[in-house]
């Protein structure tokens, strides 16, 4: 039996304390679903620098909030015509990472009700060849959550004003803007198919029940407080949305089939001393014990591949190689 639960809220910073929640400590169901609105918000990925993936005089004037999730991946934007959905999945160990495995549920119930979506390339749902969802994940403990937007009737032209979009990744899709590789449900559906946003949401969610039962679930007055205080702790402070890096000594960035890459080091005597890892990528745990492992090796692309290729870099980069860490580390870096 699977949990479904809305998290009542509009407020980005509430509803991803609720959804961490849900996923770290709702244990008692072993499968658990959410469907849910952010109104006027960026959500920037775990491993992305805010300050270049913003435009913050269009953030200012639009008064958009921006906001850190916990998975990696790109920047969304996200209103009131669109809809996110979340799925836990329980898991065993690190392994199970395949995307467009967990992204089915999802594409056969936008199938049972008109929606004719399709998975494709790392982590998207297209519709008609454009981009409708784009999905991420994160692993704790022996749980998965995979997450998403669904765009329904959401303003793109706002979208494309306040994401600073990474010119490479438009580049490799061979389009030449965010708005051409983007587009709602609402225009490739037959006029009336939905009344509104509210009446797709209800129709998916019965879609969704057809495969699989759903208990719904009302929160706790305990479950709430708890979500209160990770909003607070966590979700509300400059330190997790925004946060401050030292400057770096030398830092490079490079776009690979898995995703943006960009490595700054920090060098002292020959060997590194501090690193930090950001992109848009589909890692699934935090970066701290990779950056760790890193530190006290000699800042010599011999030294550092070796020391790579003895961590399994999945769950931490997705499909970024060891070989290609080692390229956007030394290929052209240059010094802060």
């Amino acid at each position: 039996m699977t949990a479904y639960l809305e998290t009542n809220s509009l407020d980005p910073t509430w509803n991803l304390a609720f959804e961490e929640y849900c996923l770290t400590d709702l244990t008692e169901h072993e499968k658990v679903i959410l469907l849910w609105q952010n109104d006027n918000a960026i959500i920037i990925g775990r491993y992305q620098n805010a300050e270049k993936e913003i435009n913050i005089d269009a953030v200012n004037k639009v008064g958009t909030r921006v906001v850190r999730r916990s998975t990696g991946g790109g920047t969304v934007y996200h209103d009131m015509g669109n809809l996110n959905y979340s799925f836990i999945f329980p898991i065993q160990g690190l392994q199970k990472q395949d995307f467009p495995y967990y992204a089915q549920p999802l594409v056969d119930a936008l199938d049972k009700i008109g929606v004719p979506a399709v998975i494709r390339g790392r982590n998207d749902i297209v519709l008609d060849d454009k981009k409708i969802s784009g999905t991420a994940q994160r692993i704790y403990k022996n749980r998965l959550l995979h997450h998403g937007t669904l765009l329904y009737d959401s303003n793109l032209d706002v979208l494309e004003r306040v994401l600073n979009v990474d010119a490479s990744k438009i580049a490799s899709k061979g389009i030449s803007s965010v708005r051409k590789r983007v587009t709602n449900i609402k225009e490739h559906i037959p006029e009336g198919t939905f009344k509104d946003i509210h009446h797709f949401w209800d129709a998916l969610l019965s879609a969704l029940s057809e495969n699989e039962e759903l208990t719904r679930m009302e929160p706790t007055e305990q479950m709430l407080e708890a979500v209160r205080k990770l909003q607070k702790e966590k979700y509300q402070s400059w330190d997790w949305n925004i946060g401050s890096a030292p400057p770096f000594e030398f830092n490079n960035g490079k776009r690979y089939p898995g995703g943006k890459l960009e490595i700054c080091v920090n060098v002292e005597n020959g060997s590194i001393t501090e690193c930090k890892i950001s992109g848009d990528f589909l890692g699934v745990i935090a970066l701290d014990d990779l950056q760790n492992a890193l530190l006290g090796v000699k800042y010599d692309a011999s030294h550092v591949l070796q020391k790579v290729k003895q961590i399994d870099l999945t769950p931490y980069l997705g499909n970024i190689t060891a070989e290609e860490f080692v390229e956007c580390m030394f290929e052209g870096t240059h010094q802060g």
